[in-house]
């Protein structure tokens, strides 16, 4: 009886509540990771068997995905973890480096910690070949160990990768990933919660000099009776200490109930949050949700009152290739050197990571690191000049102006890229359409030499 009046109530406040945007086609998600572009067409992995996925031209209509699983045959590894292993890998997340798409999947059996996250890789995801690596991290059934599940990653304005992950047993852990094996680079930090506490699910992203670490509070998988709601906390460091406790996403909210599995896309200037709910109005069926958040005094605001997938006015985050309007060639560090002071040219493209960057937004403010994806070093206003024609060069990132860059557009499909010590734009010296011809910083003038596509990789 209590089920029927409270979906009563809810179709009552549907109308007020409900997005200015409804998702449309193939919408069942659960778990969902963060969404991936790779060229024009957008992944939602989520759990299922296989790791299930669907996908997109424009985040509004979803489809199947063309082989709707990764997995076809389960990795060995998996069944010697998880005796009897159903084939349902659970809250997968997805990222690009080093030239691959990597995810990471967990298996488990429900209520235990006896759990492992594992990791594969593919080179596309529109024409998927994936190789499993085998397990990043595991638990092995304690009480207070941080259960090995809802792996989530991000890529800090360094560039480095950090994986947190955790549920109710030991709480939630974080570890930065080697970029070139997909496993772990360090020793496992333990961030929050433990002792039986609800928490898991976590996912942390940066604006500015904060780390937001969102987690799932309260019990998921229960449809219209899920208790899950969302909280975030911050810190100033990626490894914490995390405070200042907020609900961000209610257990209900008109027909959405029991939100869960925060991931964020930063695309065109803006955060685009993606979840999953059990919807009131089709018998608790899980499905996805995409909100848009913004920031407020310091903290995340997420809504689903917005009508258009449309830009806020900046460079989606992602990996490219910075290809010359002048010359058709693209900025590369000579001889795929990975030492500090390394000079960055243009060069035929080749596809190779030490001509690909990247592109790594800092928020509302405009401000952008680009980081080398072959040597993970940042570009660099050489020597912190202010001088035009001072060459540009690659160095370790010291998140200084003479790392920092904003883009603008002079042209249709075409960006200056300024650095924020001098003012300065990049540009092919000389005018030059050869290869090798240094990169240089010099006065805007929006000249070809001045001009470049970003190519995704």
């Amino acid at each position: 009886m209590f089920k029927k009046l409270l979906a009563g109530f809810c179709l009552a406040l549907c109308a007020a509540s409900a997005s200015s945007i409804t998702l449309q086609g193939v919408q069942n998600a659960h778990d969902p990771g963060t969404i991936t572009k790779d060229g024009d067409t957008y992944f939602n992995f989520t759990t299922g068997t296989g790791i299930w996925y669907s996908q997109s031209k424009d985040l509004l209509n979803w489809s199947v995905g063309t082989r709707s699983a990764v997995f076809t045959t389960y990795p060995a590894w998996v069944t010697n973890k998880v005796p009897n292993f159903s084939g349902s890998f659970w809250a997968p997340d997805v990222i690009h480096m080093n030239g691959y798409y990597y995810i990471y999947y967990s298996v488990s059996t429900f209520g235990t910690s006896k759990s492992a996250i594992g990791v594969a890789r593919s080179l596309s995801l529109r024409n998927p070949s994936w190789t499993d690596l085998g397990i990043v991290v595991e638990s092995y059934g304690g009480s207070s160990e941080i259960n090995a599940i809802d792996p989530a990653v991000f890529r800090d304005h360094d560039g480095k990768v950090y994986m947190s992950y955790g549920s109710f047993f030991g709480g939630i852990g974080v570890a930065e990933i080697n970029q070139s094996t997909g496993k772990l680079a360090t020793s496992v930090t333990k961030v929050l919660g433990g002792g039986g506490v609800d928490m898991e699910a976590p996912y942390i992203t940066r604006e500015g000099d904060y780390y937001y670490l969102f987690a799932n509070r309260g019990a998921c998988c229960k449809g219209v009776d899920s208790t899950y709601y969302v909280e975030v906390q911050r810190a100033t460091s990626v490894t914490g200490p995390y405070s200042g406790t907020r609900t961000i996403l209610p257990n209900l909210d008109g027909k959405y109930k029991g939100p869960g599995h925060v991931g964020v896309l930063k695309q065109d200037g803006c955060n685009f949050v993606s979840t999953h709910y059990y919807d009131m109005t089709d018998n608790g069926n899980p499905k996805l949700d995409i909100a848009r958040m913004t920031y407020s005094s310091g903290w995340p605001v997420i809504t689903r009152n917005f009508t258009s997938f449309a830009g806020c006015g900046g460079v989606s985050e992602g990996t490219y290739a910075f290809k010359s309007r002048l010359s058709g060639k693209v900025m590369t560090v000579a001889g795929a050197s990975s030492a500090n002071g390394a000079l960055v040219q243009q060069l035929t493209d080749s596809g190779a990571t030490y001509q690909s960057w990247y592109v790594i937004t800092h928020g509302a403010n405009g401000n952008y690191s680009i980081i080398n994806v072959n040597s993970l070093k940042s570009l660099d206003d050489y020597n912190n000049s202010t001088t035009a024609g001072t060459n540009m060069a690659q160095w370790d990132y010291w998140a200084g102006n003479g790392q920092t860059f904003r883009f603008a557009s002079p042209a249709a499909g075409y960006y200056t890229v300024a650095n924020q010590l001098s003012g300065m734009v990049l540009d092919v010296k000389g005018r030059s359409t050869a290869d090798y011809a240094q990169i240089i910083q010099y006065t805007l003038n929006n000249g070809t030499n001045q001009q470049w596509a970003l190519q995704r990789r």
